[in-house]
C-alpha cells in the first residue's frame, strides 16, 4: 500500500486518475512483473473513494494487459517486461522552432497586433448562431470563398468566380495538388528564392530549373512548362516585376505554358499602390496562390488557389473527392472577419506598426557610412551590404549574441555567394529593434576584414 500515494486532480475522472497513476508505476518499474495488487476493496478503502471506481481502473488495466486477475488469489502485475524508453515519452520531444531575442528574420510576424478580442467574439457568435459540425464542401466553405472573391474584387479589381477558389491548409499542401494536376515536369523557379518550393517540387519528382532575376523580375526560361514566381514582392530581394515583364509573361503563357503566381507580401506596399496581378493579364494560364499566413498568423493554416476556367473541370474531376483540409469553423470565421471589414482595419494597424519598425530600423543605420542600404525593395525587410564582410563570422556572432538573421546567401539554391544581409522586421518586438540593431552593428563591426 505504501507504492500508493496517488492525489487526484479531478482534471479528468478518478478512475482515469487511479489507471494512469498505476500503469506509470508499472512502466517505471516501481511494480515489478508478478506483484500482487491491492484488493479493490482495500484500495477503495485506502484511497477514500468508490470500489465501483478502483473496479473500473483494473478494468482498464486488464484490456491494457498491464495486470492480470487470478481467480480467488487477487490482482497481478503482468509477466511482461513492459518498459518505455526514455526517448520515447513526451518529455523527450522538443520543438525545432528556434527562439531567438533579436528576430530579424523574414518568417514570422508580430503576435502583438493579433486581433485576439475581435477573433474570439466572431468565433463565439459563430459557435452559438452556425452549425459548425457541418462538413464544408470540399472546394472549401462557399461562404468563405465569397468572400475571398468579393475582397479581391473590391480591393484588387480582380473579378474571380468563387467557384474557382480551392481552399486548403497552406501553399505547400496546395501547389503538390497543382503541380501533378498540371502533369508537367520542369518547373521554373526564382534564384535566389524560397528553398520550400524547390524541396515541394524534388519530393514530386519535377524538375526545379533556377531562373536568375534582373531588375524588371525573373528572367524568362522558354524551356520549362511553368513558372513560379512571386511579382508583387519578390522574395528575399523584394524586385517588383515590372509591367514590361508581365507582359512578356503573359505573352510566353499562351503557347500553352503556366505561370504560378505567388501574391507574397502583396497586401504591403509602402511606396506604391496594388500592381495588376498576371491572374488579370493571362487569366487562362496563371494560378493565383495566397495566404493569410503574413496577414493574421501562421498558425491559422489557412490559404486558397485560383484556377483558371480551363483547369476547373480537371480539378473537379481528379480532386473533388478530396476533403478540405480547414476546418468548417476557421473558415467561417475568417469569412466573418474579412466580409465585417475587421480584416481591412487589422492590415491598416499591421502596416503602420510596419513601417515604424522599418523608420526606426533606418534611422539608426543611416549613422554609419560604411552601410549601404536598398530603400526601394522589399516591404517586411531591409537589405544592407557591407563591403568585406567575413560572414563566417557575422553569422557565429550572431548566433552567439541570439540574432535570427539571414544573409542573402542563405537564398540562392545554387550557393551563389551574395554579401547583403537581409534584416526582417516582421517578428521582432519594437521596444527590442534599438537594442537589437545596436547590437547588429557591433558584429557587423567585428565582422568587417581588416
Amino acid at each position: 500500500m505504501i507504492k500508493f500515494n496517488v492525489e487526484f486532480t479531478n482534471k479528468t475522472p478518478i478512475y482515469m486518475e487511479l489507471y494512469n497513476y498505476i500503469k506509470g508505476l508499472i512502466l517505471n518499474k516501481t511494480l515489478t512483473p508478478n506483484e500482487k495488487l491491492p484488493s479493490k476493496r482495500v484500495l477503495s478503502t485506502y484511497l477514500g473513494i468508490s470500489l465501483n471506481t478502483v473496479i473500473e481502473a483494473y478494468n482498464l488495466l486488464l484490456d491494457e494487459e498491464l495486470i492480470i486477475s487470478i481467480p480467488k488469489k487477487g490482482y497481478y502485475v503482468s509477466k511482461y517486461d513492459i518498459s518505455i524508453s526514455k526517448d520515447d515519452t513526451i518529455d523527450s520531444l522538443e520543438s525545432n522552432i528556434k527562439k531567438c531575442k533579436y528576430d530579424f528574420s523574414t518568417k514570422n510576424i508580430d503576435s502583438s497586433i493579433f486581433p485576439y478580442y475581435t477573433w474570439n467574439k466572431i468565433c463565439k457568435n459563430i459557435i452559438y448562431n452556425d452549425n459548425i459540425l457541418i462538413k464544408s464542401d470540399n472546394f472549401g466553405n462557399i461562404k468563405l470563398r465569397k468572400t475571398i472573391a468579393n475582397y479581391l474584387y473590391e480591393n484588387k479589381g480582380i473579378k474571380i468566380n468563387p467557384r474557382n477558389i480551392i481552399i486548403g491548409s497552406g501553399i505547400e499542401y496546395l501547389l503538390t495538388i497543382l503541380i501533378n494536376m498540371l502533369n508537367i515536369n520542369r518547373i521554373g523557379i526564382e534564384n535566389p528564392g524560397y528553398d520550400k518550393i524547390y524541396k515541394i517540387l524534388n519530393n514530386n519528382n519535377k524538375e526545379a530549373v533556377l531562373c536568375n532575376l534582373d531588375n524588371d523580375g525573373i528572367i524568362i526560361n522558354d524551356d520549362v512548362d511553368a513558372l513560379y514566381i512571386t511579382p508583387s514582392n519578390q522574395f528575399p530581394t523584394g524586385i517588383k516585376t515590372s509591367m514590361k515583364r508581365k507582359l512578356e509573361l503573359a505573352k510566353w503563357a499562351k503557347n500553352n505554358k503556366y505561370i504560378i503566381e505567388d501574391d507574397f507580401d502583396s497586401e504591403f506596399k509602402y511606396l506604391s499602390n496594388q500592381s495588376i496581378s498576371l491572374i488579370e493579364l493571362a487569366k487562362d494560364n496563371t494560378i493565383l496562390l495566397s495566404t493569410y499566413s503574413r496577414t493574421i498568423s501562421p498558425a491559422l493554416r489557412i490559404s486558397y488557389m485560383i484556377l483558371p476556367d480551363k483547369l476547373y473541370n480537371d480539378y473537379y474531376n481528379k480532386y473533388s473527392f478530396y476533403s478540405t483540409t480547414v476546418s468548417t469553423l476557421d473558415q467561417l470565421i475568417l469569412a466573418e472577419y474579412i466580409s465585417s471589414g475587421a480584416y481591412s482595419r487589422h492590415l491598416n494597424k499591421t502596416k503602420y506598426l510596419y513601417k515604424q519598425k522599418r523608420e526606426l530600423i533606418i534611422s539608426i543605420l543611416e549613422k554609419y557610412d560604411y552601410i549601404s542600404i536598398d530603400y526601394q525593395n522589399s516591404y517586411l525587410s531591409l537589405i544592407i551590404t557591407i563591403i568585406n564582410l567575413d560572414k563566417q563570422l557575422f553569422k557565429k556572432l550572431c548566433n552567439d549574441n541570439s540574432i535570427d538573421i539571414s544573409l542573402m546567401d542563405d537564398y540562392y539554391l545554387d550557393k551563389r555567394k551574395d554579401n547583403r544581409i537581409v534584416i526582417g522586421y516582421s517578428g521582432i518586438d519594437i521596444n527590442d529593434i534599438n537594442e537589437g540593431i545596436n547590437k547588429l552593428i557591433e558584429i557587423i563591426n567585428k565582422s568587417i576584414k581588416k
